[in-house]
């Protein structure tokens, strides 16, 4: 019985070899395309991770680097001006006796009411530059005009208190003289 149940399972089998190649193949080549699409799934989710890693360090190390080189640079900077205040010496000058004298403020000429309106710097006796070509030419009225401003006396000031009441022509004879 033995025999005989092993010559008809014999039987039956004989065929299944050629179909079952086929059948494994196929299965075989899914499982491995399957297989290499998870490995490259993972592969790059790892590889994405790794390069945000990678770039997290550049990025910390950069950042280091321009602090240590901001933090050279302003004490660069502290000493040079150091350097610099130490060679340009005290600041208060030195009277006799080696007395600190402070400096004298700066200070402004004398200021005086121009004729026609305004406020000019006066000279040391108190009166404008040119004030007494201006009082002359207030004396002599419009008609002393020059035709030409260039033929006005020197120091002369001219105050316009309206620039829209003027004529055309001489606005822009002023504004070509004046530049």
């Amino acid at each position: 019985m033995r025999r005989a149940a092993f010559c008809l399972l014999l039987t039956t089998l004989a065929p299944l070899p050629a179909l079952a190649a086929d059948a494994c193949r196929a299965e075989y080549q899914r499982g491995f395309t399957e297989g290499v699409a998870a490995v490259n799934a993972q592969l790059g989710a790892v590889t994405a991770q790794m390069q945000r890693d990678v770039q997290a360090q550049v990025n910390a190390q950069l950042a280091a680097l321009d602090a240590q080189r901001n933090a050279e640079l302003e004490a660069r900077l502290a000493a040079a001006q150091g350097e610099a205040l130490a060679a340009q010496g005290p600041v208060q000058a030195r009277g006799a006796g080696g007395v600190a004298v402070m400096p004298a403020m700066p200070s402004l000429p004398p200021l005086v009411r121009a004729p026609g309106g305004g406020i000019a710097p006066a000279r040391p006796d108190g009166t404008l530059p040119g004030a007494a070509a201006t009082a002359d030419m207030a004396a002599r009225g419009a008609a002393g005009l020059p035709d030409d401003p260039a033929a006005l006396p020197a120091g002369t000031t001219i105050t316009i208190s309206d620039p829209q009441a003027l004529p055309p022509e001489l606005y822009r004879a002023l504004v070509d003289f004046t530049r």
